[in-house]
């Protein structure tokens, strides 16, 4: 399907601006090096697992000179999420299990990263289990805002709703526990924004197997698009990068005392206003629709 230039630069607003700006820059000159080697892409992804687990044990050490070099070894790991998409796309060998091998390895480093701040950071647990949940919340809300509007913009209908079908064909196929995990942090994001969830057992009896919906028109993708545009603005500041970059400076510059507890506050407060401003601007694009 030909995407216009108007949608393509909708696609970049998304992006979270802390990768934008720095990190894809600098992933970009990794790629350069990288893309005619041996190296691969999910090999990218196993080395970050690994510097993120070192990263965790230095944050559990609780030291003012370990929690520079942990801070140090997050920021690599923000780097390396960069590089191991760049990496595929360069060399032309994206895959589905690439792709979700690097979201388990998104959580995988940092739950780590959360348990090592926890027991090295012990004065401030209860702050540090909020920051976790407040920034899983974000990721889990991003990376659905981000499959579902660039889908509807592009091709017309809610992506989400595709992605669960052909995971839901796929675990058919082939009974992947990581899949099935998969499945279910589907219909967590569906839970979250929509109301509902339904379990693999009664995926088909719900008869979302083959639903998609009819697609919207090219006039309807582009008053979608005008409608939401500010909301994607909005979503780009709300990943899990963000939280993640601060919390490498707080390391870096010793101000986890003074900033953890404002920050989650804020996280919290900007999370909040963000899901009800996604409800109105959605609102406004179903309530037009229905005018015409």
């Amino acid at each position: 399907m030909n995407v216009s230039i108007d949608q393509v630069s909708s696609v970049k607003e998304i992006i979270e601006p802390v990768n934008r700006y720095f990190h894809n820059p600098v992933a970009a000159n990794i790629v350069k090096a990288l893309k005619d080697t041996w190296v691969t892409p999910n090999q990218i992804t196993y080395f970050s697992i690994f510097v993120g687990l070192v990263s965790a044990y230095n944050f559990s050490l609780g030291t003012q000179q370990s929690f520079i070099f942990a801070g140090v070894l997050l920021e690599i790991v923000l780097i390396l999420d960069c590089v191991d998409g760049q990496l595929a796309r360069a060399k032309g060998c994206s895959s589905d299990w690439g792709r979700l091998l690097d979201g388990i390895a998104g959580y995988i480093i940092y739950l780590a990263v959360l348990t090592g701040l926890i027991i090295g950071f012990g004065k401030e647990h209860i702050t540090l289990v909020a920051f976790g949940i407040i920034t899983i919340m974000r990721g889990i809300a991003y990376d659905y805002c981000k499959l579902t509007i660039i889908t509807t913009i592009q091709q017309g209908y809610d992506g989400s709703i595709k992605e669960i079908s052909d995971t839901y064909s796929k675990i058919s196929q082939n009974k992947s526990y990581l899949l099935k995990v998969y499945f279910y942090y589907l219909q967590l994001q569906r839970l979250i924004f929509c109301g509902y969830f339904t379990s693999f057992d009664k995926f088909v009896d719900s008869g979302e197997e083959n639903f998609v919906g009819a697609p919207l028109s090219f006039s309807e993708r582009k008053d979608y698009q005008k409608v939401i545009s500010p909301l994607m603005v909005m979503w780009s500041w709300n990943g899990v990068d963000l939280p993640l970059f601060l919390l490498v400076l707080m390391s870096l510059f010793g101000a986890m005392d003074s900033c953890l507890l404002p920050l989650v506050c804020f996280f919290v407060l900007q999370f909040i206003l963000v899901m009800i401003y996604h409800r109105t601007r959605s609102q406004i694009f179903f309530n037009i629709k229905k005018l015409n």
